[in-house]
C-alpha cells in the first residue's frame, strides 16, 4: 500500500517528471534566473513528454489525468525551476477555458489554440488583476462594450503571467460588462491590445510578467467565453480554487527542495567538530519543515481528490494553498539559515528560492484573502 495513497501509475508519472526535471530543467535554472530569459526550446522538450497536456482529453494529445496527477508534475518541477513551473500550470489555463467554450461554439479554436497548448507548442494567459483591483475582483474597471457584432474592451491589467511570451498567443482578460463581468478572448495583435516590456521581479525572473493595455480593443461577439455575467463566478469560483491547489503544489515542491538542500547540507558542513546536523536548533529547522511539509502535501492532496470526485473543495483550496504557501516560505527561510553565508550567495540554489518563493503567499489570492475564504466557508458571516 503506498503511504500517500498515490497509485502505481501516479508514482511512474512522479518518477518520470523528476528524471526529466533533474536532467533537462535544473542545469539551466540558475542562468535563466540571472538572465530573466524563458527557454522556449526547454519548454517545448516539456510539451514532448507530455506535461502541458496532462489534463486534457486523450483525442486532443492529452493524457486525460486527473488534477492530482498534475500536482505531483508540478511539484517534481517546482524543485528545481519555480519560473518553469508557473509557467507551466498558467499555460494552460486558457486553453481548458477555450476547450469549454468550444462545446458552445468556435470548434476551430480547438486546432487553432488548444492542440498547440496541449503540445507545449503555445501558452495562454489570463487576465484579472488591475493596478486596482486585485483580490477584489468586484473592483475590476476593464470594460467591454457591445457594438454591432463587436465587443470593444477598453482597460488596464497588471502584473499578468505569461502574455508577453513569443508563444503567447491569447490573452482572456475579466471585463465588466452591462450585465455582469465576463471573459474574452482576445487574440495577440489584435489592434487595441498592447502589452508592456517585462516588469523586473524579486524573483521569478525568467517567468513573463506584464502590464496589459485595451484601447479600443475590438474582438468578435463570439469572443465572449460564457454567458454575459458569467466570468466573475467562473472566475472567483472553481477557478479560482483550482488554480490554487496548483500554487500549493508550487509550495509544495519547493519546500521538499529546500529540506532535502538543507538537510544534506547540515550533514556535511562540520563545525566545532561535528556536523550541523547534530545541533538542536539546526534539528528544529529541519523538522519543523519536515512536518509542515508532510502537513502541506496532505491537505493539497485532500483538495485535489474532493475536485476530482466533483464535491464542494473552495475551503479546502484555500486551506491547501494558505499553508503550503507559508510553508515554502518558511521552509526557504530555514534553508538559506542552515547554509548560513553560502545560504545568501547565488551560488546556493536557496538564494533563489527564497527569492522566488516570495510570489507564492501573494499570487492566486493573498494568505490574508485566503483566511477570508476559510472563515466564510466556516460560516463566520451573516448569511444575509
Amino acid at each position: 500500500m503506498d503511504p500517500d495513497g498515490y497509485t502505481p501509475e501516479q508514482r511512474q508519472l512522479q518518477r518520470t517528471v523528476r528524471e526529466f526535471a533533474r536532467r533537462e530543467i535544473a542545469p539551466g535554472a540558475r542562468d535563466r534566473d540571472r538572465t530573466g530569459q524563458f527557454d522556449y526550446a526547454l519548454h517545448r522538450r516539456i510539451g514532448e513528454i507530455g506535461l502541458p497536456g496532462l489534463t486534457f482529453p486523450a483525442e486532443l494529445g492529452g493524457a486525460a489525468a486527473e488534477t492530482l496527477s498534475f500536482c505531483l508534475a508540478i511539484d517534481e518541477v517546482s524543485r528545481v525551476d519555480l519560473s518553469i513551473a508557473l509557467t507551466l500550470w498558467v499555460g494552460i489555463q486558457g486553453g481548458q477555458t477555450l476547450l469549454r467554450a468550444s462545446a458552445h461554439g468556435n470548434p476551430e479554436w480547438i486546432d487553432q489554440y488548444v492542440r498547440p497548448i496541449v503540445s507545449g507548442e503555445m501558452v495562454g494567459a489570463g487576465a484579472i488583476t488591475e493596478p486596482d483591483a486585485g483580490s477584489d475582483t468586484a473592483a475590476i474597471r476593464t470594460r467591454a462594450v457591445l457594438d454591432g457584432n463587436d465587443w470593444v474592451i477598453d482597460g488596464a491589467k497588471i502584473y499578468i503571467s505569461n502574455a508577453g511570451m513569443e508563444n503567447c498567443a491569447f490573452v482572456t482578460p475579466l471585463c465588466r460588462t452591462d450585465q455582469g463581468f465576463a471573459l474574452f478572448l482576445v487574440p495577440k495583435g489584435t489592434p487595441g491590445y498592447r502589452i508592456s516590456p517585462p516588469l523586473g521581479k524579486m524573483g521569478l525572473r525568467s517567468a513573463d510578467t506584464r502590464e496589459l493595455s485595451f484601447d479600443g480593443c475590438r474582438v468578435p461577439a463570439s469572443h465572449m467565453l460564457g454567458g454575459r455575467g458569467s466570468g466573475r463566478a467562473a472566475v472567483v469560483g472553481a477557478g479560482f480554487a483550482l488554480t490554487r491547489i496548483h500554487i500549493a503544489s508550487n509550495g509544495v515542491g519547493l519546500a521538499a527542495e529546500c529540506l532535502d538542500l538543507a538537510l544534506a547540507h547540515a550533514r556535511s558542513r562540520v563545525a566545532f567538530k561535528r556536523p550541523i546536523a547534530q545541533f538542536q536548533h539546526v534539528q528544529g529547522m529541519l523538522v519543523e519543515t519536515a512536518i509542515e511539509l508532510d502537513a502541506g502535501r496532505m491537505l493539497r492532496d485532500r483538495a485535489a481528490r474532493l475536485q476530482v470526485a466533483g464535491l464542494p473543495f473552495t475551503r479546502e483550496a484555500a486551506m491547501a494553498k494558505l499553508y503550503c504557501t507559508e510553508t515554502a516560505k518558511r521552509a526557504a527561510d530555514h534553508a538559506v539559515q542552515v547554509f548560513g553565508a553560502m545560504g545568501y550567495m547565488d551560488e546556493a540554489p536557496v538564494s533563489r528560492y527564497y527569492r522566488d518563493v516570495r510570489a507564492l503567499t501573494i499570487a492566486e489570492g493573498t494568505t490574508e484573502i485566503q483566511k477570508h475564504i476559510i472563515a466564510r466557508e466556516l460560516g463566520c458571516f451573516d448569511p444575509a
